[in-house]
């Protein structure tokens, strides 16, 4: 059905235009059923004629086939408006849609109440919009839009709390980010009929009620995760000739329609990782090789750790207390893992300083938890040096795993000096190499003997690393993984819902992006620790496991973790077990002689 739209019905439909119910003709109410059915069958046509809001030709295309489906799926890199879109279409569906029940779900409540952001801003530019709702809460312990005819939009987190919400179109922000089995037992049976008055009447039975809508939006990730699979489920379904939509964009629609400019797009790229910018904008999935020694699986729920530690900071350093440390538990260790740069001085080269928390399990030793990791480039070894030790002292470790391969060597013997910190107004002593039963003891007697200064404490675990050792390293990561006995920061998203609600720092951020990265930074680099480890493609050379990256790829991540978490299981394991056993064997002593 083809209308034209007239300067009459124009004004029929504005706000301005509104009549009276007892002042309907007959002729009146069948233009507006004609109105409404031709908005119902092309919403995008009502978005831009009611709300008078502009949509480029792929947003038409995305609602129209959203709005035609019961169950779409929209894969999209960022920038490409998918927050402000389904804001949008959110808002249309509640005025169309009288008694409509859009419920906004994702991880976390913050992340879904971005589009409630949208809709107020819509509101704010839109008269029609802004007359057809009631009213609108949007803080922290309320979000709920209210409209006149008795829809509503509300936001849910995919937590247990959101359990009995009802919808008739439920939208998945991000859903990537949600746990597959909070959304399956929470957020979908939220799922409901829309039930108006004309529906009870007996004339009017024998119609069908109106199937709930469900709509899942996301940039892509890494495959192996259940958002991959839900999506080709979609995917199969669309073909298979079920009711089923999916759409996919990459940053390229944000150029052609200036939403970001190329300039800024080859800044974001610069500063992260190939693999998050072939997710996050070129909207390619990754997952591991068919060879990967590492599974995403091994990471999925290892991700655990919302508070992150912190290194002082210079401008407000605090010789008494780090401001950014975490309570020490007893029985509790800490150590520093260094993975040093092997071409000292060269840019694409990474030194990676990871600090642990080594915390005593009855079973399985000690259960590690990467709780902080930073990376250098471009450094000298004194540099490298006197940075490892801030980190150290700041996180009152008690162990320091270091790579004295290469350029290593060069770092160790800088350790060895006494370091003075003029900004901080103090300094730290020598260190040197700690004995142990599985190291050689010509190599001891080596690296101690490289030790200039007297009485340096013995803390450091020297790695240098052989096809044997490189084996047994990476045999003891993985056994570790799979029992979860390595714990690991948890995502960038989760933890700025973690930190707008716990740190008050950073609740007072406004736009200010170099602080915002700051408190964030530790997050992303656990991301793209997980990127390393999935990336390594396995091989066996003379029987033993080989691991190698990929073309233009690092691994001075996985390296910093793997070879502290072999220095835990040879050195620090054994320890505790032992001190377990002799206890329960002193406990069985005195219980029966004494």
């Amino acid at each position: 059905m083809v209308i034209q739209m007239t300067n009459n019905v124009r004004d029929m439909i504005s706000p301005k235009g509104f009549v009276a119910r007892d002042e309907e003709s007959e002729a009146w109410k069948k233009r507006k059923i004609d109105w409404i059915t031709f908005y119902r069958r092309n919403i995008h046509i009502f978005i831009q004629h009611y709300f008078k809001i502009n949509l480029y030709p792929y947003q038409i295309l995305w609602i129209y086939s959203m709005h035609k489906s019961d169950y779409f799926i929209t894969i999209a890199s960022r920038a490409s408006a998918k927050s402000w879109l389904i804001a949008v279409y959110g808002c249309a569906i509640a005025v169309l849609y009288p008694k409509s029940k859009v419920v906004l779900s994702s991880a976390t409540q913050k992340l879904a109440s971005i589009i409630m952001d949208k809709v107020e801003e819509i509101r704010g530019d839109s008269e029609a919009l802004d007359a057809e709702i009631s009213y609108l809460y949007n803080n922290s312990n309320k979000m709920l839009c209210k409209f006149n005819n008795g829809s509503t939009i509300r936001v849910v987190a995919c937590k247990d709390g959101g359990r009995g919400a009802r919808a008739t179109l439920t939208v998945g922000e991000e859903f990537r980010l949600m746990n597959k089995y909070n959304y399956d037992s929470i957020v979908r049976p939220f799922a409901m009929a829309r039930r108006v008055p004309y529906m009870d009447l007996p004339e009017w039975k024998w119609i069908p009620p109106e199937e709930p809508k469900e709509i899942l939006i996301s940039s892509a990730y890494h495959k192996g995760l259940w958002w991959y699979d839900e999506t080709r489920k979609g995917i199969k379904g669309m073909l298979l000739g079920k009711n089923f939509g999916f759409i996919a964009f990459d940053y390229l629609l944000a150029i052609y329609h200036g939403i970001k400019t190329y300039k800024v797009i080859e800044k974001e790229k610069a500063t992260s990782d190939s693999i998050t910018f072939q997710e996050e904008y070129c909207n390619i999935p990754w997952g591991e090789n068919t060879n990967a020694y590492f599974k995403l699986s091994m990471f999925d729920k290892t991700r655990t750790i919302k508070k992150a530690f912190y290194p002082q900071r210079n401008d407000n350093y605090n010789a008494k207390k780090n401001p950014y440390d975490i309570k020490r538990l007893d029985g509790e260790l800490r150590l520093v893992s260094v993975d040093i740069a092997s071409r000292a001085g060269h840019a694409n080269d990474n030194t990676i300083i990871s600090c642990i928390r080594l915390l005593p399990t009855s079973a399985d030793g000690y259960l590690r938890e990467v709780c902080y990791m930073e990376s250098h480039s471009g450094e000298n070894t004194f540099t490298q040096a006197f940075r490892i030790k801030q980190v150290f002292y700041d996180f009152s470790a008690d162990y320091v795993v270091i790579d004295v391969q290469s350029s290593g060597i060069g770092i160790y013997d800088d350790l060895g000096l006494i370091t003075k910190d003029d900004e901080r107004g103090t300094e730290y002593p020598a260190w040197t190499t700690m004995y142990t039963q599985d190291m050689n003891e010509k190599t001891y007697k080596e690296l101690f003997g490289r030790t200039i200064s007297k009485n340096a404490e013995e803390i450091i675990y020297p790695v240098a690393a052989t096809a044997q050792l490189n084996n047994d390293i990476a045999v003891e990561m993985r056994t570790k993984l799979q029992k979860r006995m390595i714990t690991f920061l948890t995502d960038e998203i989760s933890a700025e819902d973690y930190l707008l609600k716990n740190v008050p720092e950073y609740r007072k951020i406004n736009d200010e992006i170099s602080e915002k990265a700051w408190y964030l930074h530790p997050y992303v680099q656990i991301s793209v620790l997980v990127n390393e480890c999935v990336g390594l493609d396995m091989s066996m050379v003379n029987g033993l496991i080989k691991l190698k990256e990929s073309t233009g790829e690092r691994k001075d991540r996985y390296t910093s973790v793997s070879y502290a978490n072999y220095f835990v299981s040879t050195v620090l394991d054994p320890r505790i077990r032992k001190e377990e056993t002799t206890e329960s064997v002193d406990e069985f002593v005195n219980a029966v002689f004494w």
